[in-house]
């Protein structure tokens, strides 16, 4: 009858099977947390684009004398706020810049996340909500 051989003293190492085993348990671990990390990484990004547009409303209302939007300039309200990139048409968060325009009734500005989805605020005192903000297809804000 042959028998399976003796270990000769502790230490002397791990099966296959046991190393396997550890292998696939991390590879399920794995599996599981680099979807949800990307998932909160993109929602860090999108609250990023948020922030900064809201940085930038508040900043143009502080720029805007006595509600006067239509004098207001991309480079008059980078004054008030010089950490903001305002600009006509580049709205890139990442690189902190907003794009912004100006009309008699209010404003609009637009900043695009590093996920891709673009925010905008749009305040039309003449409308109803005067404050409207959006962001595309399947997004809350």
């Amino acid at each position: 009858m042959l028998m399976p051989p003796k270990r000769r003293g502790p230490g002397r190492g791990f099966t296959l099977i046991e190393l396997l085993v550890v292998v696939i348990i991390i590879g399920l671990l794995a599996a599981i947390a680099v979807p949800v990390f990307l998932g909160h990484r993109k929602r860090a990004y999108d609250a990023n684009a948020k922030s900064l547009i809201r940085s930038a409303a508040s900043a143009v209302e502080a720029a805007a004398t006595n509600g006067d939007y239509v004098t207001l300039t991309p480079a008059a309200v980078q004054t008030v706020e010089p950490g903001i990139d305002f600009d006509a048409t580049a709205n890139d968060a990442e690189q902190d810049q907003v794009a912004v325009a100006f009309s008699a009734n209010g404003y609009t500005i637009v900043s695009r996340s590093q996920s891709g989805t673009v925010f905008t605020m749009v305040k039309d005192l003449s409308a109803s909500p005067v404050v409207d903000r959006t962001c595309g297809t399947g997004c809350d804000w």
